[in-house]
C-alpha cells in the first residue's frame, strides 16, 4: 500500500506537534495540529502557500534551542516542504475516495418516486406537458 504525501505531511505535523508539547511549546503544538486540520482541508495553490508558511515557522521554531523543539521544526519543515511541492497534486477532503457511478435510469425512478415525483410525467421545466 502506497501511502499518499498528504497523510504523509499530516503525520509529520502531528509528531511536531508532540514534539512541540514535550518541549514546552504549547503554542507551537496547537499550530501544528491546527496545520494538520488545513493541510487536509485546503487544497491547490493554498496548500502551497501554507506549506511556504510551515517552512518559515519550522525554521523559526528550530531556533528556539531545546532538542525537541528543534525535531519537531524540523518536521514541520519536512511537511512544510512536502506541502509546497506536492501540494497541487495532493487531494483535497473529501475527494480521496469518491469514484463516479454509471446512472442506473431504473434508480433513478426509483428515487424519483421517493421524492413525489412522476417519472412517466414528460414535463420539462418551464414548459408544457407532452401529456396535453
Amino acid at each position: 500500500m502506497k501511502a499518499s504525501p498528504l497523510w504523509i505531511a499530516a503525520l509529520l505535523l502531528v509528531g511536531a506537534a508532540g514534539a512541540f508539547w514535550g518541549a514546552g511549546s504549547v503554542p507551537l503544538a496547537l499550530l501544528s495540529l491546527a496545520a494538520v486540520a488545513a493541510a487536509v482541508a485546503l487544497s491547490g495553490v493554498a496548500r502551497r502557500i501554507l506549506g511556504v508558511l510551515l517552512v518559515v515557522v519550522g525554521v523559526a521554531a528550530a531556533f528556539t534551542g531545546h532538542w525537541l523543539a528543534i525535531a519537531g521544526g524540523a518536521l514541520v519543515v519536512v511537511s512544510g516542504v512536502l506541502q509546497a511541492a506536492l501540494g497541487a497534486r495532493m487531494p483535497k477532503i473529501g475527494m480521496g475516495g469518491q469514484k463516479s457511478r454509471p446512472r442506473d435510469a431504473e434508480t433513478d425512478m426509483w428515487r424519483a418516486l421517493e421524492r413525489g415525483d412522476d417519472p412517466t410525467d414528460d414535463k420539462t421545466p418551464g414548459g408544457p406537458s407532452s401529456n396535453e
